[in-house]
């Protein structure tokens, strides 16, 4: 008997350890990594379009992420294409963080929306925007990347669509290209944070 009870509590704390651990990761890995993963996956299935919503509301206790592409993800099988593990991480994130996760298919494409309490003390941080916009650029400098960005009612978009009009034909993954975006993106979310300190 006693050494059934030592498997068993043996069992139990290493349950106990692994949950735990996998919690530190959730906290350690960044919002920016977990878009990198979606959007790695969603160019892995052909995806022409990615857009980006992010919406920051301090007062309100809330943050917003809105992932939508021009493929559904349900809808695809391929022994070839093997998806990362970023969807179940995210929702488990969401759901430690207070917020709500909801993934939504129909024929022109899939929508993400994941939500967390802005100020939740688990709330992964959310990393480098202008450099993650940066590698998908360079990844994919063809497909049609939008990024919206507000922050209390503030609001930053970029296209490169737009972009790539402006420029008459210069590749967008052209480094100094790619950082000019990477640099114009982070003048523009100080832009909309710093209107907001200043009213």
């Amino acid at each position: 008997m006693y050494v059934v009870q030592t498997i068993i509590y043996g069992i139990l704390n290493m349950i106990f350890i692994l949950c735990a651990a996998f919690q530190v990761i959730l906290l350690l890995k960044e919002l920016s990594s977990y878009i990198y993963d979606i959007a790695n996956d969603c160019f892995a299935l052909r995806a022409d379009q990615f857009s980006i919503e992010i919406d920051e509301e301090p007062a309100n206790d809330l943050l917003t992420i809105l992932i939508s592409t021009n493929i559904n993800w349900q809808l695809f099988h391929s022994p070839s294409y093997k998806p990362s593990n970023v969807i179940p991480l995210l929702r488990q994130a969401c759901d430690l963080c207070g917020g709500r996760f909801i993934v939504k298919h129909s024929e022109s494409g899939s929508k993400l929306t994941a939500s967390m309490q802005y100020h939740h003390a688990d709330r992964p941080p959310m990393g480098s925007l202008p450099g993650l916009i940066q590698e998908l650029i360079m990844l994919e400098p063809d497909t049609d990347i939008s990024y919206t960005h507000r922050y209390d009612g503030r609001e930053y978009r970029l296209s490169t669509s737009a972009i790539h009009s402006m420029l008459e034909g210069v590749p967008l993954d052209t480094p100094s290209v790619a950082q000019w975006i990477k640099e114009r993106i982070g003048e523009g979310l100080v832009q909309i944070m710093r209107e907001m300190a200043s009213e």
